[in-house]
């Protein structure tokens, strides 16, 4: 029986692998949905100061989402998005 089931190798891989490819394509497809700017900004919560922040935006319109860091907040997790008007287009 020896070398009957050498196919089986490859099987297991291939399932193994199945998942890494899916989260791959998955990922793939979301970056698509938007875009990262960074971007300097006087920070009205702290008191004018110049912060460089990294900027979330959907890739169709242009339009900010969120902020995704902000120097100004070093290690804060929740910005107060004080700042986030600012980058909106005026129309």
């Amino acid at each position: 029986m020896t070398g009957q089931v050498h196919w089986l190798p490859f099987v297991i891989l291939l399932i193994a692998a199945l998942p890494i490819v899916y989260l791959w394509f998955r990922n793939r497809r979301n970056e698509r949905k938007y875009t990262v700017k960074h971007r300097h900004v006087r920070c009205r919560a702290r008191g004018n100061q110049l912060a460089d922040c990294t900027l979330v935006c959907n890739a169709n319109t242009g339009e900010p989402i969120g902020i995704r860091s902000c120097s100004a907040q070093p290690g804060v997790v929740r910005c107060e998005r004080e700042c986030l008007p600012l980058f909106v287009k005026a129309a």
